[in-house]
């Protein structure tokens, strides 16, 4: 808990069940990682690629998640609160979704995630 994970590759990395409540992840390479029930409430995801990565069951809290993900990425069972927005790299380029947007978009991957206001 509370790591300083900045810049860490977790390339393809298993953290399945791994607690990084309140840590810092900004500009990791987390693709293909399994990061299934991992809790990360509070921490700061920041530039973080998930493409092709596994987030089934995660939990997360108020997390500033302003991360890469792509059509492979999977939610399902993630549960909690969050700030967007994401990138979504798909088939057809790039876009950013974020709000109620987001919130939606993760709801048809199988996500209960409830997406919050920006603060200020």
């Amino acid at each position: 808990m509370r790591v300083n994970l900045d810049d860490a590759v977790f390339r393809g990395a298993v953290l399945d069940g791994a607690d990084l409540g309140g840590s810092s992840l900004y500009g990791v390479d987390a693709s293909a990682a399994l990061i299934r029930g991992t809790r990360l409430m509070g921490a700061s995801l920041i530039d973080v690629d998930f493409c092709g990565s596994d987030l089934s069951q995660a939990i997360v809290r108020e997390n500033t998640f302003k991360v890469i993900v792509d059509e492979t990425t999977k939610f399902t069972g993630m549960s909690g609160t969050l700030f967007g927005p994401l990138q979504l790299n798909g088939w057809d380029g790039q876009q950013e979704i974020g709000g109620a947007d987001l919130e939606r978009w993760l709801r048809k991957r199988g996500g209960g995630v409830c997406v919050l206001e920006s603060r200020g």
